[in-house]
């Protein structure tokens, strides 16, 4: 966790609800402050305070950018809030014909529109139409972390389309290829039943080595890594993995899916290619796979 600045410049809902709800506080102490307080319901005075205190917890939530963990938290303290300042409203018009009581008044109304936008923010669906329009704004994308799993239908295919080699093929290549028909139907086999190959489907492939096949285009935006079976990672070449992220919840992998690792809450885990739904990782103990983007957290 670190102070982050950029987090609430580059938000404007944060922004804009957040001076919104200052501003209406102040309107809101003013009239206490200059109103009668014989005639003036004391439980008001603690709503007050109380809303100073939630609106003090959403700045710093957003400044340390972990706005996304306290989001459930912050619906009930934001409940709690809005029944305080519309009890207020209440005693405040109906029971009093001060000034300062009605200027109370009016900025406990405005807390109480405040509070009930930040309730339905927070308490929607990041995949929301509504968190979708607000998020859309935003400079700084937030990571959605509610307990939401992708469908496999998101899963981005991980085979190698042979469609993306342009170059031509070695002489070494063409003489290490023994029975290239029967390689060619176990890429066409993998590619029609399903996004993924097994480790039966590479039969025949674990001689190859990168010095026997020529500069190939990587510039298409396909990813084009294979994961083997888990228990053969240790052996497999080792990734550069650019970026560390934090478990903000435990995963149970798919055990019909040979790709994807398990992982508890708070756990750190080095990720790369970070462009959809689901990321490489690896765990600390050399376990290679995909994990689900919206379960972890990037650290800076």
């Amino acid at each position: 966790m670190s102070f982050e600045i950029s987090a609430l410049i580059g938000d404007p809902f944060a922004i804009s609800t957040l001076s919104f709800s200052v501003i209406s506080w102040i309107v809101a102490i003013a009239g206490a402050g200059a109103s009668d307080q014989s005639k003036f319901p004391h439980f008001t005075w603690w709503g007050i305070v109380y809303q100073l205190v939630v609106i003090i917890f959403i700045l710093v939530f957003y400044l340390f950018n972990i706005i996304e963990l306290y989001k459930f938290t912050l619906v009930g303290l934001l409940s709690i809030a809005f029944v305080y300042t519309t009890n207020s409203v209440n005693q405040l018009i109906y029971h009093t014909n001060d000034s300062g009581n009605s200027c109370c008044a009016a900025g406990c109304i405005l807390l109480s529109m405040v509070d009930l936008i930040w309730i339905l923010y927070f308490g929607g669906h990041p995949e929301s139409p509504t968190n979708q329009f607000i998020d859309s704004f935003s400079l700084k994308k937030h990571i959605h972390t509610q307990a939401h799993l992708p469908s496999s239908d998101d899963k981005v295919p991980h085979i190698v389309d042979d469609e993306e080699y342009k170059g031509p093929i070695s002489p070494v290549m063409n003489n290490q290829f023994q029975d290239s028909n029967l390689r060619q139907s176990q890429l066409t086999n993998a590619k029609s039943t399903g996004p993924y190959m097994s480790s039966s489907q590479l039969n025949g492939l674990e001689n190859f080595s990168s010095s026997d096949v020529n500069q190939r285009d990587l510039t298409s935006t396909k990813r084009q890594t294979i994961y083997n079976d888990t228990s053969s990672n240790n052996n497999a070449p080792s990734n550069t993995f650019r970026y560390k992220a934090k478990a903000l919840y435990s995963y149970d992998a798919n055990p019909e899916d040979i790709n994807e690792i398990s992982f508890v809450k708070d756990e750190i885990l080095e990720v790369d290619d970070i462009d959809g739904k689901w990321w490489q990782a690896r765990r600390a103990n050399g376990q290679v796979g995909i994990c689900p983007s919206n379960y972890v957290k990037l650290l800076d």
